[in-house]
């Protein structure tokens, strides 16, 4: 007899005790008849007693049981008694009575005491943090409690007498279940744990516990006993994720107990230190202690590790082998509930192999890695300081802009190989006939550029012209191939011809581009006739008066993907003039000239409000977008109402500071000054992005980047198109990448052409890429449309 047996059984001595009770109160014929009633229900009751305490009897109940027997046999004389002997009825009667009175009290007694152990049973599983599940012999449901209810989403009705199966979530092994099967059939406790799936359809995990239970050896129900363990297989998975990060990510991790002993480090940092994790175990980090600081560096530390419960910034360790190398520290203090620190972790990112790396990056991100020439970035770094120098002391200098002749010709007819050893032959020659003050940069393709630092007139530039044009005009043999070329040179003077680098390089190529149209092979002067085109600066300048006024500028946004996910994340604003006037006018032309007069100040406003509107729009089409990236001249941090005019138009466009990035070009962050940076940590503080554009074109040292208040850094289209052909380009743009992370910075691959360059930057953890491999620039109409669509796309134009 099993537990629900033992539920029924108390039901019924309730279900006798009212009966007898009402006895009393019942108007018989005679007394015979309420006789055979009280005798009769008093048997039944002391029959229901006796069964109860089989299930519940101790040892100190054996005598009460002996006394309940002997009043059922007594109430069987009374009974039988009775059918024989009426005569004498009333003596055995007036006997009877005596002796089941006594033994009512003490059934009375046991009953109440019963019941109330029942009750408390009965309390104890309905309202357990278990789930508990009673069947029968052939696993149908007798039986379930609240828990059972709540966990599962079935109600009693909904589940007595079904099989528990009705859980299964077939995700168990079979094996599982025939372990199962085979430990309760031979009456055996099964323990496990299994994966089961509710009402609702939803999974959880449940440790089991199911017992037989056996009535005269015979099996007669399962009692199962259940625990929701869901959120503890989570806890362990996640546990064994951080386990995963903890070795294998790049940064060294040390942990240590509140008394600062070392307590476990990572296999990163036992590479970084030198140190295995044996060694360092017990020990304090003072073991690293260089000795380059002073005390006052690690109070300052402490200081900020106790009020912000952090540090992080630029520290010198002594590894193992005697050396110092330099370390990015970043360290964070665990306090328990009570605000109690337990533990301190500190991640460490090994700097010398980025100081390494980036002087590789540098050499390589200033040359041309097929000529060995400075590059373009290099030259105008140059240039700007030899325009600063010439300016100061009012002095003159020259730039040439070579371009060869029929380059393209020989390229296309006998191949890059060629080609490529054709310039780099050039190159040579055109470096041999200048002095050490001079500098030659390759610009891209066949054209050069010479900076002559001391030519002060045209007399000086020409001897120096006509030096270059004679040693290319000797023949060059390359292989079974003997080549004639030429050169097509243009010069413009500092200050007569331009003042900026971009001025003095766009006159010399109009010079130079003159020259080709005379014949090739010589050299021309730039003067003001030759600019007399629709670029002209100031056809330019007093076109863009009205440009704004005139409804000529618009956006176009091109979309910027993460690489992982393949999902459209945000865009970039783009902004693009169709002139009334001179026409369709490219960014890198117009751009220069708006700076040049400060009219970028309205021009950036424009451009911030139109992208903010236009970017609510389309975050109502696509939840999933995050920002909206806007470049930002450097110009505009001069003009003092800048924050607050942006503040203002965030405000009345209702979108939030966390949904812009803001983007800087690289080149001009050297140019910031103390107020300049005060805005940056003011819009930082405000909740914008920061972004660092085109970076690796500029000369940011790395104590500069990390004081900038930024999170994201873009690298450079110049670098991602030499991918996967160019191997400097791809060491620049991987340590880049490297840099980037080791900050903590996300960076994004700008001008991303093929699924090559694709899977090489995200192979390099590149976050997101943006390009024309995803899209195209669109204007407004079309990224509505292209938002509509949902879906990844690669543009084909």
């Amino acid at each position: 007899m099993g537990l629900y047996n033992l539920i029924e059984i108390d039901v019924n001595i309730d279900s006798i005790l009212n009966k007898i009770d009402s006895l009393k109160e019942t108007n018989y014929e005679n007394n015979d008849k309420r006789i055979i009633y009280f005798t009769l229900h008093s048997k039944k009751l002391i029959d229901l007693i006796i069964d109860s305490m089989k299930l519940t009897k101790s040892s100190e109940e054996i005598l009460l049981e002996e006394s309940i027997v002997s009043a059922s046999l007594l109430l069987d004389e009374v009974y039988n008694d009775y059918l024989q002997k009426k005569l004498i009825i009333s003596l055995l009667f007036f006997i009877s009575s005596i002796t089941i009175m006594i033994t009512l009290v003490k059934i009375s007694f046991t009953t109440t005491k019963l019941k109330n152990e029942l009750l408390a049973y009965k309390y104890a599983v309905e309202h357990s943090d278990n789930s508990v599940v009673l069947t029968d012999a052939n696993k149908k449901i007798l039986y379930v409690n609240e828990n059972f209810e709540t966990n599962t989403g079935y109600l009693k009705d909904d589940i007595l007498g079904k099989d528990p199966k009705v859980l299964s979530s077939g995700l168990n092994l079979r094996a599982t279940y025939d372990e199962l099967n085979e430990k309760l059939l031979s009456g055996k406790k099964w323990e496990g744990e299994l994966i089961n799936k509710r009402k609702d359809g939803s999974l959880f995990y449940e440790k089991v516990s199911i017992v037989p239970i056996f009535v005269n050896e015979k099996i007669e129900n399962y009692l199962a006993i259940k625990l929701d363990i869901t959120k503890y297989i989570k806890q362990r998975e996640e546990l064994k994720e951080s386990s995963i990060v903890f070795e294998n990510t790049e940064e060294g991790i040390l942990i240590t107990d509140a008394n600062q002993r070392i307590i476990s480090v990572n296999k990163a940092f036992e590479k970084i230190s030198g140190y295995t994790k044996e060694e360092l175990i017990g020990e304090k980090p003072s073991l690293l202690k260089s000795f380059k600081h002073d005390r006052f560096f690690y109070k300052k530390m402490w200081l900020s590790i106790q009020e912000k419960g952090y540090w992080k910034g630029k520290i010198y360790d002594l590894i193992k082998d005697g050396s110092i190398i330099p370390t990015w520290l970043n360290i964070t203090a665990v306090k328990d509930e009570n605000g109690k620190v337990i533990k301190y972790i500190s991640m460490h990112t090994n700097l010398q192999e980025i100081i390494d790396s980036q002087e590789k990056a540098d050499y390589l991100a200033y040359h041309d890695s097929l000529t060995n020439l400075p590059n373009r970035i290099k030259l105008e770094d140059h240039l700007s300081h030899v325009i600063a120098v010439a300016s100061r002391d009012h002095l003159t200098m020259s730039i040439l802009f070579i371009d060869l002749d029929r380059f393209k010709i020989i390229n296309d007819t006998l191949g890059h190989q060629v080609g490529d050893r054709l310039l780099q032959n050039v190159s040579k020659r055109i470096r041999k006939v200048l002095r050490d003050t001079d500098m030659v940069a390759r610009m891209g393709g066949d054209e050069f550029i010479v900076v002559l630092e001391t030519a002060r007139n045209k007399k000086a530039a020409a001897y120096v012209c006509q030096k270059i044009l004679d040693t290319l005009k000797e023949s060059i043999k390359i292989g079974e191939h003997t080549l004639n070329t030429s050169a097509s040179i243009g010069v413009a003077m500092f200050p007569d011809n331009g003042k900026t680098i971009t001025t003095l390089i766009k006159n010399a190529d109009t010079a130079m581009y003159h020259a080709k149209s005379l014949g090739k092979n010589n050299y021309q002067y730039y003067n003001e006739e030759l600019s007399i085109n629709i670029h002209d600066q100031l056809k330019i300048e007093q076109a863009l008066k009205q440009a704004i006024s005139g409804d000529e500028l618009y956006l176009n946004y091109q979309a910027q993907y993460d690489l992982r996910t393949k999902e459209v994340i945000s865009f970039e604003a783009l902004v693009r003039w169709d002139s009334k006037k001179i026409g369709f006018t490219p960014p890198n032309i117009f751009i220069p000239v708006a700076e040049d007069t400060g009219m970028i100040v309205e021009i950036g406003d424009f451009i911030f409000e139109k992208a903010c509107s236009d970017f609510k729009k389309f975050k109502q089409i696509n939840k999933k977008l995050q920002y909206i990236a806007i470049n930002i001249s450097t110009i505009q941090f001069r003009d003092k109402h800048f924050v607050s005019k942006i503040k203002e138009i965030i405000k009345k466009i209702d979108i939030l500071p966390s949904q812009i990035e803001l983007e800087i070009t690289e080149r001009y962050i050297m140019e910031f000054n103390e107020t300049n940076m005060l805005i940056l940590d003011e819009l930082r503080a405000l909740g914008f992005r920061m972004s660092i554009d085109d970076f690796g074109t500029g000369y940011s040292s790395m104590n500069y980047l990390t004081k900038l208040p930024i999170d994201i850094i873009k690298v450079d289209k110049s670098f991602v198109d030499g991918i996967p052909k160019d191997n400097n380009n791809m060491q620049i743009s991987k340590a880049i990448i490297a840099l980037s992370k080791s900050l903590g910075y996300r960076t994004v691959a700008e001008g991303i052409e093929t699924k090559e360059q694709e899977e090489i930057l995200l192979s390099l953890n590149c976050n997101i890429g943006q390009g024309y491999f995803f899209s195209k620039p669109l204007d407004y109409d079309n990224t509505i449309e292209f938002l509509n669509k949902k879906k990844f796309k690669i543009a084909t134009t």
